[in-house]
């Protein structure tokens, strides 16, 4: 597998005090910017939550706290997108290429993580809470849908040790040649 650190992007759910690298972030959230996107539409948004703003969501769902204590950085992604369906969702056709570039925005953001040591973890239905309160809580004004949230951190193991769940499919079953 090619990729630099691809191989080390791991799910981390567990993490330590210790800061971040400088720059880290801010090169993560450059790396997203560099997604491919159909007719530059532009349609990534991203929000660091901070103490206070992760306080009102362990408000939202006190029976997760003591876990959402444990996650040192938080990033609400979202898209912003003008070509919705009829009924605000995304499965018009550019929607869905927004949302396409959304996710690898996400996936570019949480690769340069990976290079600056830094774990993190896509979470969205795991944080008991509906989207509608997380945007809310966040100040995300209004034209957004949640994507997905970010939790990173240095982690509790070193990358190189945490070991990537099996895959049901091979590269043979996902990859057809065609002639």
């Amino acid at each position: 597998c090619h990729g630099g650190g691809l191989p080390m992007r791991r799910s981390v759910a567990k993490f330590t005090s210790d800061p971040i690298p400088e720059g880290a972030i801010h090169a993560a959230v450059e790396a997203a910017t560099m997604a491919p996107n159909h007719f530059l539409s532009e349609p990534t948004r991203m929000y660091d939550l901070g103490p206070e703003t992760v306080a009102k969501l362990s408000e939202l769902n006190p029976e997760k706290a003591k876990m959402f204590s444990g996650v040192p950085g938080w990033m609400l992604v979202t898209i912003k997108t003008e070509h919705l369906d009829e009924n605000g969702g995304i499965s018009a056709k550019l929607a869905l290429e927004d949302h396409a570039t959304v996710s690898c925005a996400t996936q570019n953001f949480m690769q340069s993580l990976t290079e600056d040591g830094v774990g993190s973890k896509w979470m969205t239905g795991a944080l008991g809470l509906a989207p509608e309160d997380i945007l809310k809580a966040a100040g995300v004004g209004e034209g957004e849908l949640m994507v997905g949230m970010i939790w990173y951190g240095m982690p509790a193991k070193p990358l190189e040790e945490l070991k990537a769940p099996k895959r049901k499919l091979s590269v043979e079953d996902v990859l057809t040649k065609v002639a």
